[in-house]
């Protein structure tokens, strides 16, 4: 079963006692409010490990009955919204949880049993919110909640308003303009906003706990000690360094995962980041670690990133086939162009859901638990230990610059020596510098995102080298994209489909690619010669 989750976004409120009565709903500027509410009686019983791991990264599993969206939900709480998956409860055996749900979340559970920790009783007052125009904006719910903690049977009960988008793909602006609205109306009668983010947290007594990030800003507690050098008032390490960044990591690692089962816009490509990022740093600090776990890991995550690759590609071929189709100015018709694009996207999808598949493979669960106990304890050396955090991360970021510099050297001198001058050669010297140029980038940015900063002469030669990274991802982009074109010329054979279209642009794309190839070859000079002054 397909499941794609939706973004939801919205704010919760505190209003005091009596404060329903004194609400004046016509202030409201451009909207409108429902004179009339509409009364559910929910019930939801949430669902989590014994090691509570679900909670742990802020995703809630539970199965709600009672109002209109009966069923099963997954919730990924974030600090810009949340992604919610609902599944149907069962026919005949509505409390038993489907395996489709259990695959859902088996990522971050590790297969482990769930089971009930907590159950709400909630009768919920819905008001509805709509532009003057009558279209529907949002929707207000005044909730009387009565929880009880499964785990130890404590009972909490309270009242919360809660303030949702209709649609969660607003633009910001837009959603500050409803948000804004309504406040008016809640502040004026004594509300404030809710310290609570989740109702699940607030059962269980937890209500400030901190988010789990899973993209780019995400940092763990600690991290100004940690960009000082110190760590709980000591010096850091080479040891800390790896602990902090590695364990982010995972994190990362296992959230990516759930928003790829759950369809989350981008996951795709931020797992195979993420993967990429963790395999960048292991090779990084290679002679940091002792035994072979490290170098093993390392293999075993090639594996997921290359599954990932061919959903990755055929995201980027749709992605980019308009703009290949505008810059033809009408040599391709506008049918074929629908044809091409449509097949596109067909792929694209093809591959996400083998991408699901794979993610579905116990080894693929055995890979995560192991990524996850490595960053637990990774084997450093004594050495690493001795070191301090900021010339192990210099260390690490030097190690990965000085990779683009070997690999930049044999391209150039093969392709100055014309050994290898055909152009798939050509191309592959280019594909090798731009990995390792991305390297660079990815060990430099797990390092600051983990607070620790290597000294200033590597971090300029990696911020140089981030400068060409776009220049000879075009390039890439350029010869994915006439690979798919060549492909699909092939399989439109006595199709009836039109393959003069598609041999225009695969012979356009061909042209990009050779110009890029040429002009590749003075990047990868030019970029030597940056780094070559940088680290002298």
């Amino acid at each position: 079963m397909a499941v794609t989750a939706q973004r939801e976004i919205e704010r919760k409120y505190e209003l005091p006692d009596g404060a329903k009565d004194r609400i004046d709903w016509s202030v409201l500027e451009g909207y409108a409010v429902t004179d009339a509410a509409v009364e559910h009686r929910l019930e939801a019983v949430y669902y989590d490990t014994a090691e509570m791991a679900l909670h742990r990264h802020h995703v809630a599993l539970r199965r709600r009955t009672g109002g209109a969206d009966d069923g099963w939900h997954v919730k990924l709480r974030e600090a810009n919204g949340r992604y919610e998956a609902q599944l149907p409860l069962l026919e005949g055996s509505p409390e038993r949880m489907p395996e489709v749900v259990r695959h859902l979340v088996e990522g971050l559970t590790g297969g482990q049993p769930l089971h009930p920790i907590a159950t709400l009783a909630t009768t919920r007052r819905v008001l509805s919110v709509a532009e003057d125009s009558g279209a529907p904006v949002a929707e207000i719910a005044i909730d009387d909640v009565a929880a009880v903690d499964e785990r130890h049977g404590t009972r909490r009960s309270w009242s919360e308003w809660e303030v949702e988008l209709a649609d969660g793909t607003v633009a910001e602006d837009h959603q500050h303009r409803i948000f804004t609205a309504v406040e008016q109306a809640l502040f004026a009668a004594g509300g404030t906003p809710s310290t609570s983010a989740a109702k699940i947290a607030r059962a269980l007594g937890a209500e400030d706990d901190v988010p789990v990030l899973a993209g780019p800003t995400a940092t763990t507690s600690g991290q100004k000690n940690q960009k000082s050098g110190k760590k709980g008032g000591k010096k850091a390490t080479g040891a800390d360094v790896l602990s902090t960044a590695l364990g982010q990591l995972a994190e990362q690692l296992v959230l990516w995962d759930l928003k790829v089962r759950l369809d989350v816009p981008d996951a795709v490509h931020q797992m195979r980041v993420t993967s990429r990022s963790m395999r960048s740093l292991l090779k990084a600090a290679a002679p940091f670690f002792d035994g072979d776990t490290a170098a093993e890991l390392d293999v075993r995550l090639r594996e997921l990133a290359r599954s990932l690759s061919g959903a990755r590609d055929a995201e980027v071929t749709a992605e980019l086939l308009p703009v290949r189709v505008a810059a033809l100015d009408g040599k391709a018709s506008e049918t074929a162009a629908q044809v091409l694009q449509r097949t596109a996207e067909q792929q694209a999808a093809e591959a996400v859901t083998a991408v699901r598949g794979h993610l579905s493979n116990p080894k693929h669960l055995v890979l995560l638990a192991d990524v996850q106990s490595f960053a637990a304890g990774p084997p450093v050396t004594d050495k690493c230990r001795r070191t301090s955090a900021r010339k192990a991360a210099d260390k690490m970021l030097r190690r990965a610059l000085r990779k683009v510099q070997r690999v930049g050297d044999r391209g150039v001198a093969a392709e100055d020596s014309g050994a290898e001058a055909d152009l798939a050669h050509r191309l592959e010297h280019l594909h090798q510098v731009r990995k390792d140029v991305k390297r660079v980038r990815y060990v430099d940015a797990v390092l600051k995102r983990s607070g620790f900063t290597p000294g200033k002469t590597v971090a300029h030669a990696a911020a140089d080298a981030k400068q060409y990274q776009q220049v000879l991802g075009e390039i890439m982009d350029a010869g994915v994209v006439a690979g798919w074109l060549g492909r699909t010329a092939e399989t439109f054979k006595g199709t009836g489909e039109d393959r003069y279209a598609v041999g225009v642009l695969h012979g356009a794309e061909l042209v990009a690619v050779r110009t890029g190839v040429q002009d590749g070859h003075e990047v990868v000079i030019e970029l030597l010669a940056r780094l070559r002054n940088d680290l002298s």
